[in-house]
């Protein structure tokens, strides 16, 4: 089995120019934790996660500080800082034509919910932990 066979096929993603409030809107619109990060000319260039928005010291972004403001203060704020300011680089990935063990162990290894898939230079997909347990369950 490969990472290809269990990834989630083009995966949502966004650039590393957008707002943090588009890239929390993406998420929540997919119900998704993480992002891939797109240059302008598709390369990746990093992945945002649910956990970039806890683990950064951003300033005026700490999120204890966001949880008290009013709404049009989190919308400026989350509409003035870009993607690029918290997202993890360089991105760890997995060639779509990997091993789904190779997979695991990279995650294991690299203490990773999900990674992104490539082929050919490209980001074709993203394969997570839920991913992984749904394969096992269906077979």
């Amino acid at each position: 089995m490969k990472a290809s066979d269990v990834m989630t096929l083009g995966a949502a993603s966004t650039t590393v120019d957008a707002s943090l409030a588009d890239a929390i809107r993406c998420m929540g619109d997919h119900r998704i934790s993480a992002l891939p990060v797109l240059d302008g000319e598709g390369h990746l260039r990093g992945i945002v996660s649910e956990g970039d928005f806890f683990r950064r010291d951003g300033g005026a972004l700490r999120l204890d500080a966001l949880v008290e403001a009013d709404s049009a203060e989190r919308a400026r704020l989350l509409g003035s800082r870009e993607v690029s300011d918290i997202m993890s680089t360089p991105p760890v990935t997995v060639d779509g034509q990997a091993s789904l063990e190779e997979t695991i162990g990279i995650m294991e290894q690299r203490k990773l919910k999900r990674l992104p898939v490539m082929s050919q230079g490209k980001l074709v997909g993203l394969i997570s932990r839920a991913d992984i347990l749904r394969f096992l369950m269906d077979r």
